[in-house]
């Protein structure tokens, strides 16, 4: 399944998540929320841990158990919305997935079969093999791995065919916007203008080492602001995926 995967790569507050809700509405694409997975399961202290935080810490798990109600009422809204704000309903297959459009026993089979993973590699096979086994997408899984340039190595060799796509941004930006979305929306005072520069470069660094050998695609977000047509064009060419002009536009409209 390597073949039918995308990873959108690049600095956290960078436009990775508006590349995603571009991507999330061509019809042969069907993405996930992000899951942190090649961090965690690269610094987790086992594999039991790393799913804990999997199912419980990042977007995808969309706040485990505690998030089933918001999201059966999310579900139940779409028909009002779709009559009220047409541009805005988007229907399941056009949103990123998460835990919660697994049931009770997917998630149970999938949380024992990740806990008892022979290898890294093994645990991050078994998670996208199940997400497509379950999601049926009918060109591509996308997820979107912030902060994850660094490990490009490490998710070539295993998924040799999957594609690449990188956004980056000037690094003043982000690091206003990081501290913005620390301090204002998580409501956090661990912000650190050193460090929030530091894991820009580190990712920029690893973009350039990175670029050529494993192919990646790249495009700013000034870019994409400014001529996302022309961006979006270009992205669908490299993906090998058919983007008439009415669909396109549809798309960009939307996002």
């Amino acid at each position: 399944m390597s073949s039918n995967l995308i990873f959108i790569l690049g600095n956290y507050k960078s436009g990775s998540t508006w590349l995603l809700k571009i991507l999330s509405l061509h019809p042969a694409i069907r993405s996930l929320s992000e899951t942190h997975i090649f961090n965690h399961v690269s610094t987790a202290k086992n594999f039991a841990e790393c799913t804990r935080k999997l199912f419980h810490e990042v977007p995808w798990s969309n706040g485990g158990a505690r998030g089933r109600f918001s999201h059966r009422v999310l579900e139940l809204s779409r028909p009002l919305l779709k009559h009220w704000r047409p541009e805005f309903a988007f229907s399941a297959s056009e949103l990123p997935a998460t835990l919660l459009d697994l049931n009770f026993f997917e998630q149970r089979t999938l949380r024992r079969a990740l806990t008892h993973a022979p290898t890294k590699e093994e645990y991050c096979r078994l998670f996208f093999q199940f997400l497509a086994e379950k999601l049926r997408p009918r060109g591509y899984l996308l997820e979107k791995s912030t902060d994850a340039a660094r490990y490009l190595p490490f998710i070539h060799a295993v998924f040799p065919r999957a594609k690449f796509l990188v956004i980056y941004r000037d690094g003043r930006d982000v690091v206003v916007s990081s501290r913005f979305f620390t301090e204002n929306y998580l409501k956090r005072d661990s912000w650190s203008l050193r460090s929030s520069i530091t894991k820009w470069r580190a990712e920029i660094e690893a973009q350039q080492r990175y670029g050529e050998q494993y192919h990646l695609f790249t495009c700013s977000y000034e870019e994409l602001l400014e001529n996302n047509a022309a961006v979006a064009r270009r992205l669908f060419d490299f993906l090998e995926l058919p983007a008439e002009e009415r669909v396109l536009q549809n798309i960009l409209q939307r996002t």
